[in-house]
């Protein structure tokens, strides 16, 4: 009975997600978040493939609905408690809280829109543009700001280019990316402002996938551990441009309310965030 009672304990302690882990991205993205999650998924023994390598502009409700029937297995998202309420977060921030502060995109001939902004009540008079499912649109309406959404992320340069909003708040890391990929379109950062809340981007699984929620949580640990984690962060494009580029000491903090944030969430004196104005 003693031997049955470990042998049955060391086949469960060795059950593992083996099969192949579907990604949301295809296999050309060179962001932080897909280079994290290879990583992890080969550091896991894990194989890996890309379902939407042939498709573009998968929505966001395209991909929480197939996490949700297990057409994919891994998404990266900017969280909310609702998100976290129907799937599986892996709680390690993946931009470090980068994602939290946001820079604004606007037309070239704005450059000096929020010059003179200097609080919450002057920023209301502004309309930000965001993705309709996005969790930020709602933390920008709980703060009372103004915004227009649209469904596709594609379509919210051209509409800022074409003045149906006024700018375009984007995750520090973000911007300079996208105005090289939109090169067509006169879009610059404008120089003044930072939007902060606590915004942190997770992997999420689905609810019912805990081993392979485990196998990625011990992979990324053992990154932070080691230093890869810190080492990829630093390393990453996006991140290089935040601290050459986005120029965060001359800038003034518009503090945001998030009201989204679950209890999950990991404590703002955890060495998982990263503080650029250091």
């Amino acid at each position: 009975m003693h031997y049955t009672l470990i042998i049955l304990c060391l086949a469960f302690a060795s059950v593992s997600y083996s099969q192949e882990v579907k990604i949301q991205s295809n296999s050309s993205n060179t962001s932080l978040p897909y280079k994290l999650l290879t990583q992890a998924i080969e550091r896991a023994g894990l194989s890996y493939s890309h379902p939407y390598n042939n498709f573009k502009d998968i929505t966001d409700a395209r991909m929480l609905n197939d996490l949700q029937n297990k057409q994919l297995d891994v998404i990266w998202s900017m969280t909310s408690r609702q998100l976290e309420e129907n799937y599986q977060a892996v709680y390690i921030p993946l931009f470090r809280g980068l994602l939290g502060m946001r820079v604004a995109l606007v037309k070239a001939q704005n450059r000096e829109l929020f010059s003179s902004v200097t609080s919450l009540q002057d920023l209301k008079h502004y309309t930000a543009g965001q993705g309709k499912t996005w969790p930020d649109t709602k933390i920008l309406k709980a703060n009372q700001l103004p915004v227009v959404t649209t469904l596709k992320y594609p379509n919210l340069f051209p509409m800022l280019e074409g003045e149906r909003f006024d700018y375009f708040p984007r995750g520090v890391n973000e911007p300079w990316d996208e105005i090289a990929n939109h090169s067509e379109l006169d879009l610059i950062v404008e120089p003044y402002l930072i939007i902060k809340y606590t915004a942190p981007l997770y992997f999420f699984v689905n609810k019912n996938n805990l081993t392979l929620h485990q196998q990625l949580s011990d992979a990324l640990n053992e990154m932070i551990d080691d230093g890869t984690f810190n080492a990829m962060f630093l390393a990453d494009s996006q991140v290089q441009n935040v601290l050459s580029k986005a120029n965060l000491s001359s800038r003034r903090v518009i503090e945001l309310e998030n009201p989204t944030l679950s209890s999950n969430t990991p404590n703002k004196n955890s060495p998982l965030w990263f503080n650029p104005f250091q």
